[in-house]
């Protein structure tokens, strides 16, 4: 009786996920800017493992590209980086991934790797929101990377890397393509 109550329940829930893809979207429950300082590099660091600039920096991308795009957390847009494919530049991904919860496994955050990048270029990013369609396009340019370089040479703690990118002006970071 249990069991067959037990799969009752699970074919339902299944049946109402499958006919709610990509439609019904999770409540978000916390925002970077909802978040105290403390939780975020928490978050952060238990999410990516350690806490570099690469990682901040795609966390602080992702809150601004949703804000932007004023889509939802999770599947409100389909968000392609193109950029080199190794560490510590795809670091940047997780960030993405923390912010956004646009997933490489859901598919709605991909990395297209690319040798041949523009040499002021780091990183293009482009976001489609799934609702209006509405697209951004932004570019973190080459002067990053020495940025950071600059940083870690100076042997800072993760807590003033966090705090540096985090506070660092966003015009510096990356620029809005249009």
């Amino acid at each position: 009786m249990v069991a067959s109550l037990l799969g009752g329940v699970l074919i339902i829930t299944a049946v109402l996920l499958a006919g709610s893809r990509g439609r019904q979207q999770p409540k978000v429950t916390a925002t970077a800017e909802e978040l105290s300082g403390a939780e975020l590099f928490h978050r952060l660091r238990q999410f990516h493992g350690h806490l570099g600039p690469y990682a901040v920096l795609g966390y602080r991308l992702g809150g601004w590209l949703l804000h932007r795009l004023g889509c939802s957390k999770y599947f409100g847009a389909h968000i392609t980086v193109t950029g080199p494919g190794v560490t510590p530049y795809t670091c940047l991904l997780d960030g993405l991934q923390l912010s956004t919860g646009h997933t490489l496994g859901k598919r709605n955050l991909t990395l297209d790797i690319a040798a041949d990048q523009d040499e002021d270029t780091l990183f293009q990013i482009e976001a489609i929101a799934d609702t209006g369609g509405k697209v951004l396009r932004l570019k973190v340019p080459q002067t990053v990377t020495e940025l950071f370089a600059e940083w870690m040479s100076q042997e800072l703690t993760e807590e003033e890397i966090f705090d540096r990118t985090l506070s660092w002006p966003q015009e510096e970071l990356w620029q809005e393509v249009r």
